[in-house]
């Protein structure tokens, strides 16, 4: 009698061990459970698949539900704990952009070059960053990538299904206006409790005004044409769009930003129409093809408005330059966010 209350006394402490187990995974790691419901599969499937959470991944995944949410300000908070990861820095500016604010913040934050912009998506990129990539495109307006990178991410799931997926594949038929592929699309997500209501608003006989609105304006976007590009072609799509819509904002402000990352200065100026948009990083990037084409006059800097102090910087910037040689150690504090020290400093590693 006595070994059998002490065996149930132990099974008790065990299964109470057991439950506290699991509300500490809960409460430490919830976006990894979050996840993991977004792709369909059970805590156990996710642990096989993406191995046991630690705090980088929490912050990965955390990065990937609130965008696919589109809490734009939750995925700015996250990417500040971040800051070392191209992941990171991929949320990071597309959360900027959708405020905006893409090249004002640029340079406040860690940038791996192009990466940052765009993911890279190929035979030997992470199923995670798949399922990541298309992100951006639709927030860009190009659907057949963010399609492509949806119906990727779900062939490289667990589970190979997920609402995550689901969604994205059910809106960008919806904006491209093939209702059938939606409605089936629509209708796996009606399955489910947690998409159930999500799925009913999405049909277009429910639309509301504000929603409606949306998908017109998402279809305002996209171009009327496509054309067969690679995988790496960021810079064609993106012009693609702009010749679509040359009031798209936020591609613009993505080939502008991606021209600077590149340092491809001749590509900018191109494409840089100062009475489309502004910012001080373009301005600042401006002064150094002016400068060394002999351009910097009066006429120049009020055709490219920019300011008598940002001149006044860079001209301190080259003293300094000349001074030390092309030495960075005393530029850093006060130009270290400039694109004048990244144009001149900032050097690929070997992954980039």
């Amino acid at each position: 009698m006595k070994a059998r209350r002490i065996i149930g006394i132990a099974i008790a402490v065990l299964a109470l061990a057991a439950g506290a187990s699991q509300v500490w995974f809960f409460l430490r790691y919830p976006y990894f459970r979050r996840y993991a419901a977004m792709n369909g599969v059970s805590l156990r499937q996710a642990r096989k698949a993406w191995g046991h959470p630690s705090d980088i991944s929490e912050v990965a995944m955390g990065l990937a539900v609130e965008a696919s949410l589109e809490n734009w300000d939750a995925v700015e908070a996250l990417a500040a704990e971040d800051r070392k990861s191209e992941l990171g820095t991929y949320y990071y500016n597309l959360s900027n952009a959708v405020k905006g604010q893409l090249p004002d913040r640029l340079l406040d934050y860690y940038q791996p070059f192009e990466r940052g912009l765009f993911l890279p998506v190929g035979e030997k990129t992470q199923p995670f960053v798949i399922a990541c990539a298309g992100d951006v495109w639709w927030t860009l307006g190009y659907m057949p990538l963010a399609e492509r990178d949806a119906m990727l991410g779900m062939l490289f799931s667990p589970a190979h299904t997920g609402s995550r997926y689901l969604r994205r594949l059910a809106e960008t038929n919806l904006v491209k206006g093939d209702y059938e592929a939606a409605s089936k699309y629509l209708g796996m997500l009606l399955n489910s409790r947690a998409d159930r209501k999500w799925a009913q608003e999405r049909f277009p006989d429910a639309w509301n005004p504000e929603y409606r609105r949306r998908i017109e304006d998402m279809r305002a976007l996209m171009p009327q044409f496509d054309m067969v590009h690679g995988m790496d072609q960021a810079q064609l799509v993106l012009r693609m769009l702009l010749t679509a819509n040359s009031s798209n904002r936020m591609a613009l402000d993505y080939l502008l930003c991606n021209d600077l990352l590149t340092k491809d200065i001749d590509a900018f100026v191109a494409d840089y129409n100062p009475s489309l948009t502004d910012s001080h990083l373009y301005d600042e990037a401006m002064l150094i093809f002016l400068a060394a084409k002999g351009g910097v006059n009066r006429e120049n800097l009020e055709h490219y408005h920019i300011p008598a102090g940002t001149l006044e910087r860079f001209n301190r910037f080259v003293l300094i330059y000349k001074q030390d040689g092309g030495a960075m150690k005393n530029l850093t504090e006060e130009f270290g966010k400039s694109y004048w020290y990244y144009f001149y400093f900032a050097q690929r590693n070997e992954k980039q």
